[in-house]
């Protein structure tokens, strides 16, 4: 007995080491495959060459003159003021350059170049050094388009401001190269040996020209003390000079499209203000807080000497906490601390000087024009996220290496044995334990105060000196509490690094003297607040008209989204669609369920915007909805979207709705974990199955829908169709419906597969390595689960291999719809706004300002296939995503078609808790006499 319990002991030991070969994070060496993932972190690269030297060589690089090209080039002659040979590179392929290095050290690489016009998005690259990516952070280099104002803010003829419209405004560009999420202030450094090498720059993300390539090692910036020091000595003297108010919301240059003119209403001295009109008076807030966002500004300076630049600003939204912005003169930071100037934490306006908790830092300017940027830096902060990011990617393994031994319900009552199985993962978690004590007493030390930021580090500390102090009593009971804090802390790393910062004004004046107030006296915000009160009474704020004499143009239009989406086409609607056709549009946000009883009741709008599928034809067939099919340029418009997004609004040959958003499965998975245990992405069905006894094994999970969009997959990839070609019966007793129910419940039973799950989450911290999952959670990931950015991606889901050897990979879609009620006045200006909403250009800036407000979280799925090619994707991200688009089928709606969904989620629960894999065969008759019930009632037959 004893013996059998030391082997055993000793087989579950061997067991726990193959196990932590598999999930323990490994460094991963840099290679061109698919499979590419994380690196080695900067900072492990920096410890790496602590002992080196700066170096000295100073290369120049003629971006022409490259040695090799995997890419479309063209070389461009003075192009743009710019003399001499230029190279447009394209969005995707890799080109090199073959330099040789005088002296071995650490070097910054400087780019020249010109953000070409593309699609809107930031330019994005990958480095290589030799054909490898030297560290993690290399592989996400950002370089910032220009925008700019196209005219000054005008009003309409209501009084209220109109935000001028954006317009790309690019011009060469000298940028050295910096970590993208700003966790490391200084430019990236690169060791190189003495002796020839070869650079690389790999595009991830839109074309740009270039011009030279730089590389030498930046020079460190004075402090001020010295900067200071050095005017005294040149005898710098204070400006004799007249207070210059520059208005924050008339910008030079910025580096998005969405840092526009802003409105705010929470202060009477906010300039300028109006009681009852709308006013651009202030930029930025949570449209200006990603490190690397960038706003300039011009004004001259009438006599030359040492001014003061004060700001009001108001900084609401990270409570206890402080933001950050970097300055600039004239295209350069003047000193170092000015690299990342402080902003606290204030309920209202305040007015303070650029400066440090010491002093109000004095500036240089000679006489003349002169250029002020202000960029989003994390300062400080950014070693403290750097610190919290890479201790959250060792918890993620501690935790994926306890999941394989309990599974993800751990038996409380068991001896798993934790100390022999894995004494690596403990000693990670009393070292992590260490490292966020640390860094929430260093975060205490900066901001002056204990925060709310700091009690997820104090608690994940303590939970896990508790796991360590006694690991068989400990781990198994606090595993679920463990998973869902090493969740929290990745949304933790989002907000704290997040620097949002509204302006109203900057103020160059000269050192002495007295800054303005901050806020209105007592009287004044007294006299605003009542006259507001009072026009409100009078002022119409649903209305958004370009005339007010154009009554018959008006249309009523009403949506359904969140207050956020509802404002942004607010916006839109009044500096785009009434300037430019003349139609006033009243646009009401209503609650759910409010459509039917108002069309019912004769009230209803002219156009109902984000319906459900299945809403349109249901209005149809009680005439409530408009047939669009003979509206002018139909067919053009149509063409916008893939032709699976038009058949759920069809009936009969007629059309009554467009697509709004369209989405689909995509087969989601971890790069990561996949690649350490040896694993192939799946691509056909028997590729899938393959796959999940080895998943499984570890105690891991795979991914599938429950819901009817699982019988539809294997549905549509053997031809089958939902409904008969009449759409009179439903197909639930055909042998291919029934060999589609039984595959999928057959995952659920045989497999044990889970049928309720919280796919982000468990995709997330790796229990769930790969799935199968709308590709909307594309969004969830990016902006949620920053851990593990670069170790997952989603692919078309596994096809069916068909007679002819080919891949049907046929997906069903779901989305959104607009459509126009039977009621509608205007027809022909309820068509206008139907086209003008369904646009390209209309979705891509929908689609960006949802961005810009509530984060990458909030991408459209927009149904417009040029408004999708759009959006911030890189050539991977996209040409999976047009792959599985391809394939997206569309399921018709049919009258009594709701008793198909419901009916087949009833059979698949009596097929998951009985075992039967026939029971679709029981709802047959009741649904299709449902369906025949219904095409009588709307004398369909």
């Amino acid at each position: 007995m004893a013996m059998n319990s030391t082997l055993m002991k000793s087989t579950l030991f061997a067991l726990g080491l193959l196990m932590l070969a598999f999930v323990w994070p490994n460094k991963a060496l840099a290679s061109n495959d698919n499979m590419l993932v994380k690196l080695e972190s900067y900072r492990a690269y920096l410890e790496q060459h602590a002992d080196e030297d700066m170096g000295s060589a100073d290369i120049v690089i003629k971006a022409h003159d490259y040695k090799h090209a995997d890419m479309n080039v063209e070389v461009y002659e003075d192009f743009e003021g710019m003399k001499g040979k230029s190279l447009l590179t394209s969005d995707t392929g890799s080109i090199e350059w073959e330099i040789d290095v005088l002296e071995s050290g650490m070097y910054n690489i400087e780019v020249l170049y010109y953000p070409v016009e593309g699609k809107g998005n930031s330019i994005e690259r990958m480095v290589t050094i030799d054909g490898k990516v030297p560290y993690n952070e290399a592989k996400y280099i950002n370089l910032s388009r220009i925008w700019k104002d196209t005219d000054e803010i005008s009003q309409d003829r209501k009084g209220n401001d109109m935000r001028p419209k954006q317009m790309e405004a690019p011009r060469w560009r000298n940028v050295l190269l910096h970590d993208l999420l700003g966790y490391y202030n200084d430019p990236l450094m690169f060791y190189l040996e003495k002796g020839q090498h070869i650079i690389g720059l790999e595009s991830v993300r839109e074309s740009v020209i270039l011009n030279t390539v730089r590389i030498y090692k930046a020079e460190d910036l004075p402090t001020y003390a010295e900067i200071s020091a050095d005017y005294k000595a040149k005898g710098y003297q204070e400006a004799d000079a007249k207070m210059i108010k520059i208005q924050a919301q008339h910008t030079y240059e910025k580096s998005d499209n969405t840092l526009y003119p802003i409105a705010d209403r929470s202060s009477a001295i906010t300039e300028p203000q109006d009681p009852s009109k709308l006013r651009l008076n202030s930029i930025g807030g949570d449209k200006w807080k990603m490190p690397g966002q960038w706003i300039s500004y011009r004004f001259t300076v009438e006599e030359a000497g040492l001014y003061k630049i004060a700001t009001r600003f108001k900084q609401n939204k990270l409570a206890g906490m402080y933001v950050n912005r970097k300055i600039m003169l004239d295209g350069a930071v003047p000193f170092k601390e000015a690299g990342a100037i402080t902003f606290h934490y204030g309920r209202n306006w305040q007015v303070k000087a650029l400066g440090d908790s010491e002093r109000e830092f004095a500036f240089y300017l000679e006489a003349g024009e002169h250029e002020l940027t202000m960029e989003v830096t994390l300062g400080q902060l950014a070693d403290v996220l750097n610190q919290v990011d890479d201790s959250l990617f060792q918890l993620n393994a501690v935790y994926r290496q306890i999941l394989m031994i309990t599974g993800t319900e751990p038996d409380l009552y068991r001896d798993y044995g934790f100390e022999k199985l894995i004494p690596e993962a403990i000693a990670s978690m009393k070292e992590q334990a260490g490292v966020l004590r640390e860094i929430a007493a260093n975060m205490e030390a900066l901001i002056g105060q204990k925060g709310e930021n700091m009690v997820l580090l104090d608690k994940i500390a303590f939970q896990l000196e508790q796991m360590v102090k006694d690991p068989e009593a400990n781990i198994a009971k606090t595993f679920t509490p463990f998973k869902e804090n090493v969740g929290a802390l990745g949304t933790w790393i989002l907000t704290v690094g997040e620097q949002p910062l509204t302006l109203d004004y900057i103020s160059v004046m000269p050192v002495k003297e007295k800054l303005p107030k901050a806020e209105a006296s007592f009287m004044k915000r007294m006299l605003f607040e009542s006259k507001s009160f009072f026009m409100s009474f009078f002022a119409d704020y649903n209305t958004l008209t370009a005339d007010d004499q154009q009554t018959e143009k008006l249309i009523e239009v009403w949506l359904t989204s969140g207050r956020d989406q509802s404002q942004i086409i607010r916006e839109m609607i009044n500096d785009t669609f009434t300037p430019e056709t003349g139609i006033q549009v009243k646009l009401k946000l209503i609650p759910e369920n409010t459509l039917l009883p108002s069309v019912l009741a004769g009230i209803g709008p002219d156009v109902a915007m984000g319906s459900l599928t299945a809403e349109p034809i249901q209005y149809a067939l009680r005439n409530a909805v408009e047939n669009i099919k003979n509206m002018p340029n139909y067919d053009e418009i149509a063409s916008r979207f893939h032709p699976s997004a038009i058949v759920p609004f069809e009936l009969d040959g007629k059309v009554y709705a467009l697509p709004e958003t369209q989405s689909f499965p995509m087969l989601f998975y971890r790069k990561d974990i996949l690649q350490n245990l040896g694993l192939e992405v799946p691509d056909t069905w028997e590729e899938f199955y393959r796959l999940i006894p080895e998943i499984q094994k570890r105690n891991m999970q795979i991914g599938f829908p429950a819901d009817i969009t699982g019988l539809q997959i294997f549905l549509y990839q053997n031809g089958g169709e939902l409904y008969n070609t009449q759409r009179s019966r439903s197909t639930l007793e055909e042998d291919l419906t029934i060999e589609a129910f039984q595959k999928q419940t057959e995952l659920f039973t045989t497999y044990k597969f889970p049928r309720d799950f919280d796919f982000a989450n468990r995709f997330r911290t790796g229990e769930m390595p790969i799935g199968i999952a709308d590709y909307t959670i594309y969004n969830q990931l990016i902006a949620f689960a920053p851990e593990i950015r670069g170790l997952w991606e989603f692919v078309p889901l596994p096809g069916t291999v068909m007679e002819d050897g080919t891949l049907n990979r046929a997906t069903p879609s779901i989305g959104t719809a607009i459509m126009m009620l039977k009621d509608a006045e205007n027809k022909d200006a309820a068509w206008r706004y139907m086209d003008w909403w369904t646009s390209a250009q209309t979705q891509s800036r929908f689609g960006k300002e949802m961005e810009a407000i509530l984060g990458k979280a909030a991408k459209q799925a927009t149904a417009n296939l040029e408004a999708l090619e759009n959006m911030p994707w890189t050539k991977s991200e996209f040409d999976n995503l047009m792959t599985g688009w391809s394939f997206a089928t569309g399921t018709p709606e049919v009258p009594g078609g709701y008793y198909v969904t419901r009916s087949i989620g009833f059979a698949a629960a009596l097929a998951y808790n009985n075992g039967d894999p026939e029971s679709l065969l029981d709802y047959v008759k009741e649904v299709n006499d449902e369906i025949t019930r219904k095409r009588r009632e709307f004398k369909l037959e």
